[in-house]
């Protein structure tokens, strides 16, 4: 089997606390051409002084006044010399064979724009507590599932470099969602492909980025959709990122902006929903 270099990038702003553990699972792949571009984004904790204590095979770049993550994701894959381009954060792990067969997924049809794979989610204990995508991995055109949500964890995704740049990369001025958008442009033009077995290791705390930014992610993910009207089936799936946004805001203590936005795309059966949901989990 033909062996192109995959380019991982990790993007690092104060993530020293789980980072040693991330870039060691990569030296932990069965499939060995890589290279790690790692751009540090004004960190003021250990996160540089970990990245190059690995070798020559972790490429270090930085900046030195705190950038868009959308910006500095777009200049750490412009430094990529790999065909494909997949992507760790510094507080994630994979499994030893993540790599390897997500290459033979490419090689094997060259339609090819994103592949993926089922996740364990953990928490800064390594303590176990769900898997990602329990309803399966969806496969070929899955442009309309992802509208509805991303069910594509970060971590476990890899991408066609050249198709990657070919639809935009990530948005410049996001500073949360830049995923979400630039898979959703993948997907509407390109196959996606997914592993079957978990992959990757996703750590949830409390320093999440998606913890601490839960209303400039549902905003960025509405303007992401918007994006992509007119669309019938853009506007049908609008409702579950608005009903997002609602609970954003409660959870921020922002009530009256919650009832707000839930009051006028009358979301109160998807905000009941929701809610029971979230009880069932407990």
């Amino acid at each position: 089997m033909e062996q192109p270099l995959v380019s991982v990038q990790i993007n690092c702003h104060n993530g020293d606390q789980f980072l040693r553990k991330a870039i060691s699972s990569v030296y932990f792949q069965t499939y060995k051409n890589w290279e790690i571009i790692f751009w540090d984004n004004a960190s003021n904790d250990k996160s540089a002084k970990i990245a190059k204590s690995f070798d020559k095979k972790v490429k270090f770049f930085s900046n030195k006044n705190k950038k868009y993550l959308g910006e500095v994701r777009n200049l750490a894959s412009k430094k990529a010399k790999g065909k494909y381009l997949t992507f760790l954060d510094c507080d994630d792990e994979w499994l030893p064979f993540k790599l390897e067969e997500q290459i033979k997924l490419f090689q094997n049809n060259p339609n090819l724009g994103l592949v993926y794979g089922p996740s364990s989610i953990i928490n800064e204990k390594n303590k176990y507590l769900e898997k990602s995508n329990i309803k399966g991995t969806p496969k070929g055109n899955v442009f309309e599932d992802l509208l509805k949500e991303n069910f594509i964890i970060f971590s476990s995704s890899m991408v066609d470099k050249l198709k990657f740049f070919q639809v935009g990369g990530f948005p410049k001025k996001f500073k949360n969602s830049t995923d979400y958008w630039s898979f959703l442009k993948i997907a509407q033009k390109f196959e996606i492909d997914a592993l079957d077995e978990v992959c990757c290791k996703c750590r949830v705390h409390q320093n999440n980025l998606s913890n601490k930014q839960r209303i400039i992610s549902a905003e960025e993910t509405i303007f992401t959709l918007k994006s992509f009207l007119p669309n019938k089936v853009v506007e049908k799936n609008l409702k579950y990122h608005y009903i997002s946004l609602a609970i954003a805001y409660l959870k921020d203590k922002y009530i009256l902006k919650s009832l707000t936005t839930i009051l006028k795309y009358n979301l109160w059966y998807l905000f009941l929903v929701r809610l029971l949901n979230y009880f069932k989990k407990l």
